[in-house]
């Protein structure tokens, strides 16, 4: 499937990913981050009234994959997803997980096409007594007739100490 040429392209969305985190003490939140972004389409010919799209790019805090943990794996990791109240044209999401301000784990980008949510984790070994922080970059391109046409955001976790790599 083919995704409308105003999708920003990987490398683009790579750069944003990491020159939007400048992670300090600090800077870190408390809860997950959440950006919401809208498009609108006004009332026209043949349209019964305005309409607006809302769209929540989340990043979730990073924590002990319980899930690896059942193979035997110690996986620290963390997600991020977009949600809009509508289908989209596209929708792309890049999930990046900083160790001690230090970018450890970059995924790649996902994309979606025609769909509402879209999700993507970073994870890589837990190490004990660490600071872990995500920060997703995601772009949506809104249907034909809404403006803005695309629009992208970025969001950033709180920052978690992760004293022990165990199950709790």
């Amino acid at each position: 499937m083919k995704l409308p040429a105003r999708l920003l392209a990987v490398g683009g969305l790579a750069a944003v990913l990491v020159s939007t985190v400048g992670l300090s003490a600090a800077d870190a939140s408390t809860t997950d981050s959440t950006v919401t972004i809208t498009a609108t389409r006004a009332a026209g010919p043949g349209l019964r009234a305005a309409d607006v799209i809302t769209c929540k790019i989340t990043t979730h805090s990073p924590h002990y994959s319980h899930h690896a943990h059942a193979k035997n794996r110690d996986i620290v990791n963390v997600t991020a997803d977009i949600k809009c109240t509508k289908k989209v044209a596209a929708i792309s999401i890049q999930v990046a997980l900083y160790k001690n301000n230090t970018l450890y784990k970059k995924s790649g980008v996902k994309r979606n096409a025609g769909k509402n949510y879209l999700s993507q984790n970073a994870a890589r070994r837990c190490v004990k007594k660490q600071h872990y922080t995500g920060v997703s970059v995601g772009t949506v391109v809104f249907p034909a007739g809404y403006t803005p046409p695309s629009q992208s955001g970025s969001s950033r976790s709180k920052t978690v100490y992760i004293s022990a790599c165990k199950k709790k």
